[in-house]
């Protein structure tokens, strides 16, 4: 063996070599790395409860892509988001994981056989980490339809509601309230607590499109009802904040970049509840795409801390997964070349570019 590897040209001794480092990091060092990056974020009080947020994951179907390369597409996409999401749960060792919809790329439009064979994908990628940890789950349009032209389908919400045990609102440790608000099918759910001081003082909107993106009736009746300290939501993708006004709220919008600047990336926004809810100032961040699948360069989770009054938000940055795959496609082309020659020299055919062809470039006899 010793002796075989060293009569290797020195080529092979230098590729193999790297090839099976760059493997190495970007399979299991990369991803050490940006967790060391990661902000941490220390509990002050008893009343502390730390929430990690998935956005748009959109696990791939059997359906959409119909290349060859398709499983091992899917397999690569699963894999990435399984140790990232496995990463970003042991660093921010949450009380309570919320998913913003868009779970499956094809979610609204597969039968109940592929559906729950998404499904059992879906769980196997996003596990839940304890038995304590609370796991929230809303629909996006990729779950239930209403994506372009596709109407809301009531069987797809029936249906995802049974897989996913979705629910109007959640309580978590008494101090948060969690509320589904759909603006996908433009429905909110009943107001149960209205005038109560005291009972769940902190209320969290969860939608899986951006709620002040629109200031339309359904971003109003939201807004009077419930009376958000501030707002989550997803479905664009990119990592965007918004902070304003109440009574500035008829003008539109602005959203802008969050924690996108390499200098500002890991960087922690801190906010206090209190002062929100008495100035009337409305917050909402659009939590990133977790899935490089998306197109998106940078993808990462949402961690959010809600300690006594305050609020620290950040993202936990993820390795971009196209440029890993860009580095493989430069470094298989030398075994690409060795294929085609092993190829050439076993088939032997005629049209074998490797293989000297005899040529007879006589006349040809007249009849």
């Amino acid at each position: 063996m010793k002796r075989t590897i060293c009569r290797l040209p020195l080529f092979w001794k230098i590729y193999l070599p790297t090839l099976a480092g760059f493997i190495l990091y970007n399979e299991c060092l990369i991803h050490i790395y940006h967790s060391f990056q990661w902000a941490e974020m220390e509990c002050e009080t008893d009343s502390c409860v730390k929430v990690l947020f998935v956005a748009d994951p959109q696990i791939l179907g059997n359906t959409f892509d119909s290349k060859l390369y398709w499983p091992l597409a899917n397999y690569d996409s699963d894999r990435h988001l399984k140790r990232t999401y496995k990463r970003a749960v042991q660093h921010a060792a949450p009380n309570v994981i919320c998913f913003l919809g868009d779970l499956m790329d094809e979610g609204s439009v597969a039968d109940d056989v592929l559906f729950a064979d998404y499904f059992s994908r879906f769980v196997n990628i996003f596990s839940q980490p304890t038995a304590n940890t609370i796991m929230l789950y809303i629909p996006g349009d990729n779950d239930i339809g209403g994506e372009g032209i596709e109407a809301v389908k009531s069987d797809k919400v029936l249906r995802f509601k049974q897989y996913f045990n979705e629910q109007d609102e959640w309580i978590a440790q008494t101090m948060l309230r969690f509320i589904n608000v759909n603006r996908i099918s433009m429905t909110l759910p009943p107001n149960t607590v209205q005038g109560e001081e005291g009972e769940s003082p902190y209320t969290i909107l969860l939608s899986h499109m951006p709620v002040l993106r629109w200031t339309d009736e359904f971003t109003y009746k939201a807004l009077d009802d419930f009376q958000p300290n501030v707002i989550f939501s997803a479905h664009e993708h990119k990592s965007l904040s918004v902070k304003t006004h109440r009574n500035r709220l008829a003008q539109g919008v602005t959203f802008t970049s969050f924690n996108t600047d390499r200098a500002t990336r890991h960087s922690v926004a801190e906010y206090n509840l209190d002062y929100l809810k008495d100035t009337r100032e409305l917050l909402e961040f659009v939590v990133p795409t977790c899935s490089y699948r998306m197109g998106e360069m940078k993808i990462g989770y949402g961690y959010a801390m809600f300690d006594g009054d305050k609020l620290k938000y950040t993202v936990l940055w993820t390795s971009q997964r196209f440029y890993q795959l860009a580095v493989y496609s430069m470094m298989l082309i030398p075994m690409k070349l060795v294929c085609g020659q092993i190829w050439c020299n076993v088939l032997k055919r005629y049209w074998c570019c490797c293989r000297k062809r005899n040529r007879n470039y006589l006349p040809l006899p007249l009849a």
